[in-house]
């Protein structure tokens, strides 16, 4: 696929075939590769349709610095959308998120502000919300939490690209549960479609935390969310998204991160329960962004092998070995 610019090449991406992981042979389950997009999540989506939503309404012109309140991919996505565009954007996160994250923002002439840890995404969001209503003439907010923008963009491309590409046989999509843009506009288009299909949303067990998804019983519930759209609702634990996103590095060669571990824990637990049907899981990201965290870590990964039997080039217990011929038999 060929763009004029950087942003023709969001959205249109892949849909792969789980081979080994899928315990039912009387149905399919695919993974939407997200991490295929210019700035390697499904928020590159929401930052484009955001930004063009505002600069038709006029909010935004380029006397205006655009600030967001994110985990990071909505604002490597803002920050991706307002070079090509030629704005400044101001980036809120907590101080939590992967090195990695930050480093993409800043590479993409981002400015960084890193808020409370401790206070996760909805410290974020105060602190954005404060600063933008203090200098409402700088800055211009387009907060993904209560932009129908958000929801726009999934109504308008996500959805359509799912049922085209399953050639309208998909029952089943699963997808994380952060600002429910994506669960919200994938519901609304794919019940158009088909009111059968089931949608079904990902968040963290209460307590913990998971990158890129959020706790609604415990933090702040985005205006655009509507349960009554949603069909199921599954918590999961973090170790368990860690450890099924190193499952499908191992076994199918599919690496995302975390969040799309949770999604895939998922579709895998329902997939043991259905006589039949497609199951499409949205992977928001690829593990690029998360090396420095523990879903990298070698000797997890090496754990992660040993206890699924998994043969891989590692597994005499040695992932990582100086550069002597003599180590290596």
């Amino acid at each position: 696929m060929n763009g004029k610019n950087i942003l023709d090449l969001i959205g249109n991406t892949p849909l792969v075939r789980i081979q080994r992981l899928n315990p039912n042979p009387d149905l399919e389950i695919y993974v939407k590769l997200e991490k295929n997009n210019p700035g390697g999540s499904i928020k590159d989506r929401v930052a484009k349709y955001m930004i063009e939503q505002a600069e038709k309404s006029g909010q935004l012109t380029h006397s205006k610095v655009v600030i967001e309140p994110t985990s990071g991919n909505t604002g490597i996505g803002i920050a991706l959308v307002c070079r090509a565009k030629g704005y400044d954007a101001l980036i809120v996160m907590p101080e939590t998120m992967s090195m990695e994250r930050r480093q993409m923002l800043i590479s993409l002439g981002a400015k960084v502000l890193l808020s409370d840890g401790a206070k996760g995404m909805d410290g974020a969001e105060d602190l954005a919300k404060e600063i933008a209503a203090k200098n409402p003439d700088k800055y211009f907010m387009p907060n993904q939490f209560a932009n129908e923008a958000n929801v726009l963009a999934h109504y308008e491309t996500t959805a359509p690209e799912i049922w085209r590409d399953t050639d309208g046989k998909v029952t089943h999509v699963v997808a994380g549960i952060g600002t429910t843009g994506t669960l919200m506009g994938l519901s609304k288009r794919l019940k158009e479609y088909n009111a059968d299909v089931q949608v079904i949303g990902v968040q963290p067990e209460v307590g913990t935390a998971i990158q890129g998804l959020k706790d609604l019983k415990t933090q702040h519930i985005p205006k655009i969310w509507n349960p009554a759209l949603v069909d199921e609702i599954h918590y999961v634990n973090p170790k368990v998204a860690d450890e099924t996103a190193r499952l499908l590095a191992l076994q199918e060669s599919i690496f995302v991160g975390p969040s799309s571990g949770a999604i895939f824990s998922v579709a895998l637990q329902k997939a043991q329960t259905l006589k039949s049907g497609l199951i499409v899981c949205v992977a928001p990201d690829g593990g690029e962004k998360y090396l420095s965290t523990t879903l990298c870590d070698p000797h997890l990964c090496l754990e992660c092998a040993k206890k699924y039997g998994i043969g891989c080039s590692y597994r005499d217990g040695k992932p990582v070995m100086k550069g002597d011929p003599n180590t290596v038999v």
